[in-house]
């Protein structure tokens, strides 16, 4: 699943670099911006069919990859 969710991210955000380093601050380093941030949200949505509100997006409980898969599994688990 974890694949799934970074496949997604390199997808969005158009590159790789953040696989060398998954607890990397996507927003810092100018790999996400509020754009794609959006964009992410959605498409993590469709892929995983889960709802991801904006509003518990919160920038930092999701600034890396790890913690977007994290939040994605959660989701899933909730509505298992």
């Amino acid at each position: 699943m974890n694949a799934q969710v970074f496949d997604v991210i390199e997808q969005i955000a158009g590159t790789d670099e953040f696989r060398e380093n998954l607890d990397m601050d996507l927003f810092e380093e100018g790999i996400l911006d509020s754009m794609k941030a959006i964009m992410l949200i959605v498409e993590l949505e469709n892929t995983f069919d889960v709802s991801l509100p904006p509003s518990e997006m919160d920038r930092e409980a999701w600034n890396t990859a790890n913690k977007i898969a994290e939040r994605v599994q959660e989701k899933i688990n909730e509505k298992a």
